[in-house]
């Protein structure tokens, strides 16, 4: 058996030994059979007691520590199935694992956890962490409200620079040019049928209006 080394305060020795003479004077009250044992023995089971009793019934701190970090889990784990998802938005270069690491310090500093539940809450959101492209395929987003501006202005652009071009270009390529990168956000739901049609109205009723000017058909050689 493994020697083990407690070292106690005066006061504590003291309070044992009272304990322990207190049970020696009931033992020999009837009702008690064997061998009283001796204070080293005595000692030694009191204190594995104790251990297994502060195992089952943790110091009020360590409670506390407990149903925080259990909340905390309830909430992380609960948030697929009611619709929300833990987003990791950093820069692209950003490691998940570093990011997951110090919000978990940061909540451990917080909330005055131990620090051993850093590492316990670092592996809960790393588990759960989700990049913005991977929530938007389970949402089933087909473009996020960033790139549907940018390509609405590159429609724009398109439009603009195609119509500054009508004479270099002439009045069919113009239209085809304009026409097709207008279905693509259609197709891609970036652009209603509706608007697309207006649109493409717009530009063929403005080529339309450059033939009349003449310009065009001089460039071209058309009548």
């Amino acid at each position: 058996m493994p020697v083990i080394s407690i070292i106690l305060t005066e006061h504590d020795h003291r309070r044992l030994e009272q304990e322990y003479a207190t049970l020696v004077a009931e033992w020999a009250c009837p009702g008690h059979v064997g061998t009283i044992p001796g204070f080293d023995d005595w000692i030694s089971k009191r204190v594995v007691s104790h251990a297994e009793l502060q195992a089952h019934h943790p110091a009020p701190g360590d409670v506390a520590d407990i149903n925080a970090f259990n909340a905390i889990e309830k909430l992380v784990t609960s948030l697929p199935r009611h619709g929300f998802h833990l987003a990791h938005t950093a820069l692209p270069d950003t490691d998940p694992a570093a990011s997951a690491q110090r919000l978990a310090q940061a909540m451990v500093s917080d909330l005055g956890l131990q620090p051993y539940y850093a590492k316990r809450l670092q592996d809960l959101f790393q588990h759960y962490l989700k990049s913005a492209k991977e929530i938007a395929d389970v949402a089933q987003v087909g473009i996020t409200n960033r790139a549907y501006g940018a390509l609405t202005e590159a429609h724009r652009r398109l439009t603009e620079r195609t119509s500054n071009a009508i004479s270099k270009l002439g009045a069919e390529k113009a239209i085809g040019r304009v026409e097709g990168a207008t279905a693509i956000l259609v197709g891609i739901d970036v652009m209603d049928r509706g608007t697309a049609k207006k649109r493409t109205t717009a530009f063929e009723a403005e080529v339309t209006a450059a033939r009349k000017t003449g310009w065009v058909g001089r460039i071209f050689g058309e009548p």
